[in-house]
């Protein structure tokens, strides 16, 4: 390598040895803070589906929990309201691991399907032995139906229970 080459190199890299840093503290410095999710967002989540924090807190059951049984699947259902009654919630608990791809928990009224319709109603994802909590839709409120677990990596209907309008109705 030529000599005037060799400099330009050795003067490049002392310039970038102080600017670099300097550009990462600067970084650090000057980044936007972004404030934590507030009860102004509660809207959005409801919009989404999601049960807000606030539902949580206030939750009472009067109904006893059940077992649902399905060839090798077990789930825990209970049913949860609201203090103010305006809302009405279905917890569900594998009781084993699910060991299965991508379930998404849906809600279809009528007889059991032999596959997924456009009249089902996700109710969100359901995986492991994670108890999770789905808030119930008004069309679904005092229905008769079926709960089913949808693999949405097989895109088949992986079991289904019955849900007796009981479980749904406030």
């Amino acid at each position: 390598m030529v000599i005037s080459r060799r400099q330009v190199h050795l003067y490049s890299f002392v310039v970038l040895a102080v600017v670099l840093p300097l550009c990462f503290i600067a970084g650090l410095v000057w980044r936007p803070n972004f404030a934590p999710v507030d009860a102004s967002a509660d809207a959005l989540f409801q919009r989404a589906g999601f049960v807000p924090y606030f539902a949580w807190e206030n939750q009472r059951s009067k109904r006893k929990p059940t077992l649902l049984k399905q060839e090798n699947i077990q789930l825990r259902v209970e049913t949860l309201f609201a203090q103010d009654g305006s809302d009405v919630f279905i917890n569900i608990q594998p009781q084993s691991d699910l060991q299965l791809p991508d379930v998404l928990v849906y809600w279809q009224q009528g007889k059991p399907p032999e596959e997924l319709s456009q009249d089902s109603i996700l109710l969100g994802a359901l995986s492991g032995a994670s108890n999770r909590q789905f808030r119930v839709p008004d069309a679904m409120q005092g229905q008769t139906g079926h709960l089913l677990l949808f693999s949405q990596a097989t895109k088949e209907i992986i079991s289904t229970f019955p849900l007796d309008p009981f479980w749904t109705q406030s």
